[in-house]
């Protein structure tokens, strides 16, 4: 049986309190250690209510994830970013996605995760769809619209968002979860992703 999905919520403060207690447990504990128990007794809900919401604590994960990941892609949706260029538009969400990758709690739960997802291919499925796979088709979206309106140009957008976060991204989050390097801080994170984009946006013709 398919696992139930959430849809939109009965009540709103109960749901914004099961998802916002899972997320706790989940990032500080991992997936197999957190409880359902534990998260409806943070929420102050009854394991009926998660249970009868979620269906189970799959869904529940990957609802976690959905939201955390729609927060950094709304960015581009933010009506503060309207008229912004697409170096600024790209800027911007480089910077969140970067500073999410980097904070203590999404490092504590890719260093707990990554072992109990890979035992579980439904979870790593449903961890990427609604994560990384989010992100990624987000940001493919804004890069495809800018081909349309001929600001760019890509042979396909999906792999030219793939493309455009590895040179955020690189190598450095090896180096910083090895304990080799420091967490970069903010103003780092911003300096890279800035590079990043200029160097991107000169590959694929980008015009003012």
């Amino acid at each position: 049986m398919e696992p139930r999905r959430a849809g939109r919520p009965r009540d709103p403060a109960k749901y914004g309190a099961i998802v916002e207690a899972a997320r706790a447990a989940f990032f500080a504990r991992g997936f197999h250690a957190a409880t359902i128990e534990d998260i409806a007794q943070t929420a102050g809900v009854s394991k009926v209510t998660v249970y009868s919401r979620f269906g189970d604590k799959e869904t529940l994960f990957e609802e976690v994830i959905r939201v955390e990941s729609g927060r950094m892609a709304g960015v581009f949706d933010d009506g503060m970013l309207a008229g912004r260029c697409l170096e600024e538009r790209l800027n911007a969400y480089g910077t969140m996605l970067m500073g999410f990758m980097y904070s203590e709690e999404h490092m504590a739960v890719d260093r707990v995760l990554m072992n109990e997802i890979a035992q579980s291919p439904r979870l790593a499925e449903r961890f990427y769809q609604a994560g990384p796979g989010l992100c990624i088709g987000r940001l493919a979206e804004v890069l495809g619209e800018a081909a349309g309106r001929g600001e760019i140009e890509v042979d396909e957008a999906w792999l030219a968002a793939e493309d455009l976060c590895g040179l955020w991204k690189g190598i450095s989050d090896m180096s910083v979860k090895l304990g080799l390097e420091p967490v970069p801080t903010p103003e780092a994170i911003q300096a890279r992703v800035e590079r990043a984009t200029r160097l991107f946006l000169k590959m694929v013709g980008s015009k003012p």
